[in-house]
């Protein structure tokens, strides 16, 4: 067969899964008693809840930026569970790795992004947005400037956004669950529980279904009126420090000025309605599935 239709067929097949959400589980529970048993072998101080975050989120996301948000881990901790499933023919570490996991519900959601969420969360409620559901909105606006950044008609704007919010570019379906399902899954968890347990009951049981109203009532408490959402959700999004940062970095702030990324009126003029389209889009998103 020559080269051309190898690669060929390639492209026509569909990418498939590397884990089930099964064997994810299964994993993430094993991966839950290893981290259990190190911190009482260790006599570490930081919560539970923390090491298993924290470790998952490293997989992905580890950069300086993310250890002042989201914290250290120990440096121990990798060898100790590397041991664990040398010594018990396990795949806990693998928990690191995961990208896109076909749930339940025939959706996908991103395993490890779920966990950096959480993690940021539980360590700096601060930065919930920019970890979660801002920071990616921050990176639809950004592609939309790159991908029509002549474009000025809001509306027009709008329409691209929700051509890219949860079907492609940097807030795909699987950030999208995942931004929406993690506050959920951290604010159900309880301390007798796993996260595999939380997790796996979370859509084994129908809970899901409630998602979205569950995120905007965590989120956005006291959100009820459809006719607000894009006010509402514009105002927290773009009066976030941290978001204003992130739009610094992505091009969309006026740079030369590190305090200039913190004043609502440092975004660039050309970018306003990029901004403007990518945070509506995300709230008409919740407004009609609410």
């Amino acid at each position: 067969m020559k080269p051309y239709y190898i690669l060929l067929i390639f492209l026509i097949i569909p990418i498939t899964h590397s884990v089930s959400f099964k064997d994810a589980m299964t994993n993430l529970k094993t991966l839950e008693t290893y981290i259990a048993e190190y911190k009482t072998e260790k006599n570490n101080g930081l919560s539970l809840n923390h090491l298993i975050l924290a470790f998952i989120r490293k997989g992905k996301y580890n950069d300086a930026t993310w250890t002042i948000v989201a914290g250290m881990v120990p440096g121990d901790l990798y060898d100790y569970i590397k041991d664990k499933d040398a010594e018990y023919n396990t795949k806990a570490l693998d928990c690191r790795n995961y990208g896109d996991i076909l749930l339940p519900t025939k959706k996908n959601f991103d395993f490890v992004h779920m966990f950096a969420v959480m993690n940021g969360m539980e360590f700096m409620p601060s930065s919930a947005a920019l970890v979660g559901w801002g920071g990616d909105l921050a990176q639809l606006a950004q592609d939309l400037k790159n991908n029509f950044g002549s474009v000025t008609d809001l509306d027009q704007l709008i329409q691209e956004a929700r051509k890219f919010l949860g079907i492609k570019g940097q807030f795909g379906e699987g950030d999208l669950n995942s931004d929406l399902d993690a506050p959920i899954i951290l604010k159900r968890k309880k301390s007798s529980a796993t996260f595999a347990e939380t997790i796996q009951h979370f859509y084994d049981v129908g809970e899901y279904k409630n998602k979205i109203k569950d995120f905007v009532n965590i989120i956005f408490p006291g959100l009820t009126d459809k006719s607000k959402f894009r006010s509402v959700i514009y105002e927290k999004y773009n009066a976030d420090t941290l978001i204003n940062i992130l739009e610094c970095k992505y091009g969309l702030r006026e740079g030369g000025s590190f305090l200039k990324c913190y004043t609502p009126n440092g975004l660039l003029p050309q970018y306003v309605n990029h901004q403007k389209a990518a945070v509506y889009a995300f709230a008409d998103y919740l407004s009609e599935n609410y």
